[in-house]
């Protein structure tokens, strides 16, 4: 029993030993009591990352990054896997400075089977084995619906599910082999609540929940274990390798606003933590930090409210329209010109810096066309 079913249980048992201890059954409502604080807090067997393989998809900068530092600090040995030889480089260059481990970077593109098939091929003979997937590999494009064009919904859809089914359906011969492994899905709090002008990241995103959702249930009886991951803003330092459309500056500014807002945004180290902690404990899926919970709850239980909140956001979002694609650093001229920018902007380079975003790539290639 993994420590999130054993969590749910507990809630339950408190909740009807609190019912019967109204109902002045006071013996049912001990025996629950105790039971509720058995679940909670019975330690959870120790799943250790100490010499386990993991791939990382997209994990030349970014949460991709983060991971596969707190890995490594785990015990683990590392495969990195993005497309642009130079960020891989430089994140190797990067995690060699912060901790010591076996790392291993391969350039692939994630869209194109073969490349992947012989990417795996190559890590599998590198070390061996692999142990555990992470599925990270994503962009992001941001715009009204007006602005968007079938190749940006096609474009996401193909890095963020398809990619996601080649990827784990090339690794599971891997893992029967050696008795199971596990696989972790990055998806997003996009993939829980819809956020105006991301509706192609949504859309990816909410396809990627449900696809995750079945493979946790399916490959479960080959001891592979799925982890969803929904994460709210961390700051990661991503705003600038963001694909823009519509008005380019005021699409970016609210975006990159809103990764560094102090309560709102995790770090990515901290990110990495709360991911590897529900790895390592088998959860079914993870969402962090509280003000993501928070929304979650909220699209759950009051969606009228939710979507009544929603629809009064989007009246202040930016109106202009364009098809041009642009890079979030493309982008930040207005930002930057504000008199209160100075009081962010620290933390914002500060985020670019450590996780290894350089504005050195062209919105199609962020984009994947």
């Amino acid at each position: 029993m993994n420590r999130g079913i054993r969590k749910e249980l507990a809630l339950l048992a408190g909740i009807a030993s609190v019912g019967c201890w109204l109902a002045r059954e006071k013996r049912w409502a001990r025996g629950l009591a105790l039971g509720a604080a058995a679940l909670q807090f019975w330690p959870t067997l120790g799943y250790t990352f100490r010499n386990r393989s993991v791939v990382i998809t997209g994990s030349s900068r970014g949460l991709g990054l983060a991971l596969a530092e707190q890995f490594l600090r785990e015990g683990a040995r590392v495969a990195l896997i993005a497309r642009d030889s130079d960020e891989l480089d430089r994140a190797q260059a990067l995690l060699q400075q912060r901790v010591s481990g076996q790392v291993f970077t391969i350039s692939c593109d994630m869209t194109q089977p073969a490349e992947v098939k012989r990417t795996f091929e190559l890590i599998e003979g590198v070390f061996g084995r692999i142990d555990i997937l992470v599925n990270n590999a994503g962009a992001i494009v941001i715009g009204p619906i007006e602005s968007m064009e079938r190749a940006d919904f096609e474009s996401l859809l193909d890095l963020q599910v398809h990619a996601i089914v080649h990827a784990t359906q090339t690794v599971l011969p891997i893992f029967r082999e050696y008795g199971g492994g596990r696989v972790v899905n990055i998806c997003s709090i996009g993939g829980k609540v819809a956020v105006p002008h991301m509706s192609a990241y949504c859309a990816a995103k909410f396809a990627l929940a449900g696809l995750s959702a079945v493979m946790a249930a399916e490959l479960a009886a080959d001891n592979v274990t799925v982890t969803t991951v929904f994460p709210g803003m961390m700051r990661v330092g991503s705003p600038i390798k963001a694909v823009i459309k519509g008005d380019h500056e005021k699409e970016f500014a609210w975006f990159a606003m809103g990764d560094v807002l102090p309560g709102f945004s995790v770090s990515a180290r901290n990110a990495a933590r709360t991911i590897l902690s529900a790895v390592r404990a088998g959860d079914a899926q993870v969402i962090f930090p509280s003000t993501a919970k928070l929304a979650v709850m909220a699209q759950s239980n009051f969606p009228e409210i939710s979507a009544f909140v929603m629809r009064t956001a989007a009246r202040f979002f930016p109106k202009g329209q364009s098809f041009e694609r642009k890079t979030g650093a493309e982008s930040r001229d207005w930002l930057e010109r504000q008199s209160w920018y100075p009081f962010f902007q620290p933390a914002i380079e500060a985020a670019e810096e450590e996780n290894n975003q350089k504005p050195d790539a062209e919105p199609r290639f962020n984009l994947e066309l």
